[in-house]
């Protein structure tokens, strides 16, 4: 019994770890994403389209970042992570 509850243990912790590793991810995706159309916001000489740009790349930066927080945890939660 010892032995089994150890590998549902190891499994548990694995599962957390590769969860955390898709959710870190999700957030670097999110952020690049945000950040290459901050980017493209400075690098256009319309300063309209610019700042549409720059807002726009903060909204899927935040949005995208927030949105995999909160889906990470609500999968841990399913887990019983906590």
């Amino acid at each position: 019994m010892v032995a089994r509850h150890e590998r549902d243990h190891a499994a548990a912790r694995a599962d957390r770890r590769r969860d955390l590793l898709r959710t870190c991810g999700h957030i670097l995706f999110w952020v690049i994403c945000g950040l290459g159309l901050m980017g493209l916001g400075l690098h256009v000489s319309d300063p309209v389209l610019g700042r549409v740009y720059w807002t726009a790349g903060q909204v899927v930066w935040l949005s995208g970042v927030l949105f995999s927080l909160l889906a990470g945890y609500r999968r841990g939660e399913r887990r019983g992570d906590w």
